[in-house]
Parts: C-alpha cells; structure tokens; sequence
C-alpha cells in the first residue's frame, strides 16, 4: 500500500517530468517564433500548443485517469488551468516585451531574452500551482457513494 506522502513523491516526480517534456517543447516553440517575429501573444499560443496537449497525455497517465467516461471533463477542467497559464503568460510576455523595448531598443537578443525570461518565469511560478490544481480537482477519481 501506498502511502500519503509515498504517493505525492511518486506523483510530483512523474508531474516533474511531464513538465520537463512540455516545458522543453513549448520553449523551444516560443523562442523560435519571438525570434523570427511573431508577437509575445502569437509565440504564447503557439508556445501552449505545443506543450499543453503532451502534459495533458502525460500527466492523465500519471494520475490513471478516469476512464473513457470521464475524459471530457478531465479535458474541460484541464483545459481551463492551461489556457488561464497560458492567458497570465501572454500578459506577462507582452509586459516584458514593452520593457525590453524601452530598456534595449534595437538589440533583439537582450529583447528576446527578457520577454523569454517572463515566458519562463510564469510557468515556474504556475508549476506548483498547476500541481496542486491537477491533483484536486482534474484527475480526481473519487470513490463513488452507493445508491440507496
């Protein structure tokens, strides 16, 4: 038998690892995009896209999932937490890009750097949040009562 905090270790592990995989593809998406032009908010979207639906794979196979049936709601509940990420993402990129603008005019390295630094920067503060969340309320597979 599992216990409580066996049980967290095994699942904040594997979430670690998800997050490196969706983390590592959505980073590589939003500098690719900013550098060759796209605006913070583009870069953002397509950045999500990229890692939003690898995590969601991986982590529903963390947490075992609830079946067939319960896919759709685990989806909408998800969904929700990623794109709210994602929405305090672009605000934070568009943000840092009007900064870096100011403080780096004409030097797209240190412009792309900054809005980069706010991109990551809002999924490192979100992750623990997102744990959190995911636990409680998207995969969570509870007992169901007997009907009587």
């Amino acid at each position: 038998m599992i216990t409580g905090r066996a049980r967290y270790w095994r699942l904040i592990s594997r979430f670690a690892a998800a997050s490196v995989v969706a983390t590592g593809m959505s980073q590589l998406v939003f500098l690719l995009s900013y550098s060759l032009g796209a605006t913070p908010v583009v870069s953002t979207v397509l950045a999500w896209l990229a890692g939003a639906i690898p995590n969601f794979t991986l982590n529903r196979r963390t947490w075992g999932g609830g079946g067939r049936d319960a896919l759709r709601g685990e989806l909408l509940r998800y969904g929700a937490i990623s794109v709210g990420t994602a929405l305090l993402a672009a605000g934070a990129t568009h943000l840092a890009e009007s900064a870096a603008i100011s403080a780096f005019p004409g030097t797209r390295p240190a412009q792309v750097a900054v809005v980069w630094g706010a991109f990551i920067g809002t999924y490192a503060v979100m992750f623990v949040i997102k744990f959190v969340l995911i636990d409680k309320f998207v995969f969570n597979r509870r007992p169901r009562q007997d009907a009587r």
